[in-house]
């Protein structure tokens, strides 16, 4: 499930395990060739000019926005709450399967795929001592069905959870009951921060009301005034904005956040985590500090990196580590790489205009087309990011399974634009080089706003381009740059006429309703921004995230594929490869292509003594 973030979060990838890599030494890996997984060796010297702190700086590109358990909107916020929240599952970032993360083990499954027992840690706790139970579990999933609470990110995932039994003997031990057998029963948890009931429900509010009322759409249960009370509280602002409310069993906290600037994460003293018996390398807690600093300036950053200020990125503009790794001082004190990336970018129509702050444009499936012939990504791939990207023509990669090979690239065809926008009557009536057409009764021209984050020249070029391309049939387009978490604010609201965005995919098992479902479109802080789906499209996601068998569920996969390609309420662009960097004074070095690329809790300071919950190993 990761929408995400960037302008959201999480679409699942399936992926053919034959195409994961197992771990490679960085010597294994040919000049250009990518793989999924890279491990590095500790360095065996301390050189001089590497700090000694046990501080570990990673570079952003944009500020987290929202950090609320429940409601986060962005991918550096997922990354921040990875450290300072527990999940009962995580992804394995090697292979396309879950492992354990506050649970002891994964679940014991019934012969039906409906019953899931899980056995949470018993050193788990919260931050007053207090032991992580059944109870955070059912509350967490309550509130993720609550129709008062914004969650617009999980709400659609926990739709299927029918109700939740806890052991009459331990309150740690619990199964959860679903309704149905679901590709993501078990996966869509690993995206599921475990919220501490004492804590966001001193009242044990939620207690009055089963999974059953909860799901029941005849029962307005949102009229309950002690309800929707204590929802306004959840909902408040402060506990995503306010380190005093940021609360979650994680072994780090954040103690301080300079919006736009940093944010300053603290290992938790004597905590949990750090009297586990077994290895887990998600609540290892090595460096004292983690501390994430925001810069998009690319040539501040190359030089912050050549004096050696960041440990560690995942995310920067492609020029940037292919000017660095020229330079031999920051070969010697770097590991970076590019790798395959399931991270796909594109370009989102407003499809359900309102006609009064947005034009009725791209509701005209012949426009949406038209701009995408007009979208040079060839050019964007080899200009802006030099090559290291692939082409997608579809929602999915071309490496799954069920991708639909029968979808061709669509080329860049100004003549064919022209052809259909004078087929839709877009014509340019008064010569000023801008079509335009009566509408409702009102002239309006293809003057049109491209919503876009800003990341310095990368996202300046990419719309200069498109802008200059789409002007060759008479559009006009002006690119608005907004930080990351306004950017996803409009988009949910359906407040734009174009938008870039970036999507953050998974290996894992798949479910379209996030993405693609019209009632995730509908629902304020949905991530079908598009506004694409009605009746029989989302039939088909409900169909295909409810069939278990590969080989049907493939097939209509395709034929969602087909839909959406015809309707083209996305230009689908491309994935470029991940690029990482991490600092060699850091030891336990691996990089994947899935997000987000490392695990900066297990980096562990090559100087300082290793840790008895040993270093991370393949599952």
């Amino acid at each position: 499930m990761r929408k995400l973030f960037y302008a959201v979060f999480l679409l699942c990838v399936i992926l053919l395990s034959s195409c994961l890599q197992e771990g490679k030494q960085a010597s294994d890996t040919k000049q250009g060739e990518l793989k999924n997984v890279l491990e590095f060796p500790d360095a065996t010297e301390f050189i001089s000019g590497w700090s000694k702190e046990n501080k570990l700086v990673v570079h952003l590109m944009s500020d987290p926005a929202y950090l609320h358990p429940a409601a986060f909107k962005t991918t550096p916020a997922v990354m921040i709450l990875q450290l300072t929240q527990g999940k009962l599952l995580q992804t394995d970032l090697a292979h396309p399967q879950v492992v354990p993360g506050i649970v002891k083990s994964l679940p014991a499954v019934s012969s039906d795929g409906l019953q899931y027992t899980f056995n949470l840690l018993d050193e788990a706790r919260w931050d007053d001592g207090t032991p992580v139970t059944a109870e955070d579990v059912i509350f967490t999933l309550k509130v993720h069905k609550c129709r008062t609470v914004i969650s617009p990110n999980i709400s659609s995932y926990t739709q299927n959870v029918k109700s939740v039994l806890v052991d009459a003997a331990n309150p740690k031990i619990f199964t959860l009951i679903m309704k149905r057998a679901y590709v993501s029963n078990q996966t869509f948890l690993a995206d599921i921060p475990v919220l501490c009931r004492a804590f966001f429900d001193r009242e044990n509010m939620l207690s009055h009301y089963t999974f059953e009322q909860l799901d029941d759409s005849s029962l307005h249960y949102e009229h309950d005034p002690k309800l929707a009370a204590w929802s306004n509280n959840f909902n408040d602002g402060k506990y995503g904005n306010d380190p005093a409310y940021f609360y979650g069993c994680g072994p780090y906290k954040i103690v301080q956040w300079d919006r736009g600037q940093s944010v300053i994460l603290q290992r938790k003293e004597n905590h949990w985590t750090q009297q586990l018996h077994a290895a887990n390398p998600f609540l290892n807690s090595y460096p004292d500090q983690i501390i994430f600093k925001i810069m998009k300036d690319e040539n501040a950053l190359e030089l912050e990196f050549k004096a050696q200020t960041f440990d560690a990125t995942n995310y920067l503009p492609t020029k940037v580590l292919v000017d660095l790794q020229k330079d031999s001082s920051f070969n010697l004190n770097y590991h970076s790489a590019f790798l395959e990336s399931y991270s796909g970018t594109s370009i989102v129509f407003n499809m359900k205009p309102d006609g009064i702050h947005h034009h009725k444009i791209f509701d005209d499936r012949s426009v949406r087309r038209a701009f995408a012939l007009l979208t040079p990504v060839d050019q964007i791939i080899s200009v802006v990011v030099l090559g290291k990207a692939t082409r997608w023509p579809s929602i999915i990669s071309p490496i799954r399974p069920d991708f639909n090979h029968d979808l061709a690239l669509l080329p860049y065809d100004v003549n064919e634009a022209n052809r259909l926008l004078d087929e839709a009557g877009w014509k340019d009536s008064d010569r000023d080089g801008v079509r335009d057409k009566i509408i409702d009764g009102t002239k309006t021209s293809l003057d049109v706003t491209l919503l876009i984050q800003e990341q310095g020249n990368l996202t300046r070029d990419i719309s200069n381009i498109i802008a200059e391309s789409a002007a060759q049939a008479g559009f006009k387009v002006t690119p608005q740059f907004l930080e990351q978490g306004t950017l996803s604010e409009q988009l949910q609201s359906h407040d734009f006429d174009l938008g870039l965005v970036s999507m953050s995919y998974s290996a894992l098992q798949e479910d379209y309703s996030q993405l693609w479902h019209s009632e995730t479109s509908q629902t304020h802080g949905g991530s079908n921004y598009s506004g694409f789906g009605n009746a029989a499209s989302d039939a088909l996601i409900d169909s295909i995230k409810f069939t278990l068998n590969d080989s049907l569920r493939h097939s209509m996969s395709k034929r969602l594929q087909k839909i959406i390609y015809d309707q083209q309420p996305s230009v689908f662009m491309y994935s470029t490869n991940r690029k990482i960097i991490i600092h060699r004074r850091w030891g336990n070095q691996r990089m994947y292509s899935e997000f987000p690329g490392f695990i900066l809790n297990n980096l562990r300071l090559i100087s300082a003594p290793a840790n008895t919950a040993a270093l991370l190993t393949d599952n």
